[in-house]
């Protein structure tokens, strides 16, 4: 089993969930976005899930139309769920899709708490289920995990990686830098920005958008590395990592 208090900080933001409401639910998506990136055993089940699935067809596989409207149902592959969820969360805190669109949309009902409610126990409570499942060694598919699947990432060209990989390894030396800040902070913040290098190797788009919302909230909560980290933002979207 992995370090139980990975598995009481995944239990604490999937609790957030239920207690919130869609109005205010922005803020608990980026706590938890920012929980899974900064610490390595969520991270690892993310990295391990994200690279073996393509986000998108997963999506469009995952809306179906019959008799009563638009519904979302989450693939059979419980890596796969992990891997789409995630990656849902991850777009609905960048603002490139609407949560409330979404939820009012696939969950129709009188009252806009009812909606998100059905999506919290639909979407969020089977996402919970099988990355539990991951957390504590289980396996959550009765077969192997699949594949990965070459076209669920999208290389980058070698000159984004070289600006991007100077820019995170002037962060880090301007983080490792910084005296005056707690030394696990320190350590955090450097472990996001080698976990940004790694995701941008691995090319997978969504690991790659996840790891810079951790590493853009960790740090800027506190104002710092501000011009490090636009630079790097700028080379992201540039080359179209990030949108």
């Amino acid at each position: 089993m992995s370090d139980p208090r990975a598995l009481l900080k995944f239990n604490e933001c999937i609790n957030a969930f239920f207690n919130s409401r869609l109005i205010i639910v922005d803020r608990t998506i980026a706590d938890f976005l920012s929980t899974v990136v900064s610490t390595p055993e969520l991270m690892q089940i993310v990295t391990e899930c994200v690279r073996t699935t393509n986000f998108d067809r997963e999506l469009n596989n995952a809306m179906e139309r019959d008799n009563l409207g638009m519904r979302f149902r989450l693939p059979h592959n419980k890596r796969h769920v992990i891997a789409l969820v995630t990656g849902l969360l991850t777009e609905f805190d960048r603002k490139n899709m609407s949560i409330v669109d979404f939820v009012t949309k696939f969950y129709p009902a009188d009252a806009s708490h009812t909606s998100y409610m059905s999506f919290c126990e639909e979407v969020l409570r089977p996402y919970a289920d099988a990355f539990r499942a991951m957390l504590i060694g289980e396996d959550p598919d009765e077969s192997k995990a699949t594949v990965a699947d070459e076209r669920s990432a999208r290389p980058l060209n070698d000159k984004a990686k070289e600006d991007a990989d100077y820019w995170l390894r002037t962060l880090i030396d301007a983080v490792i830098a910084m005296n005056d800040i707690p030394e696990d902070y320190r350590r955090e913040a450097v472990t996001m920005i080698k976990g940004l290098l790694y995701a941008l190797d691995l090319g997978n788009p969504i690991l790659i958008k996840l790891v810079w919302i951790g590493l853009k909230n960790t740090l800027g909560l506190y104002n710092l590395c501000m011009r490090e980290l636009k630079e790097i933002e700028t080379i992201l979207l540039n080359y179209g990592v990030i949108d």
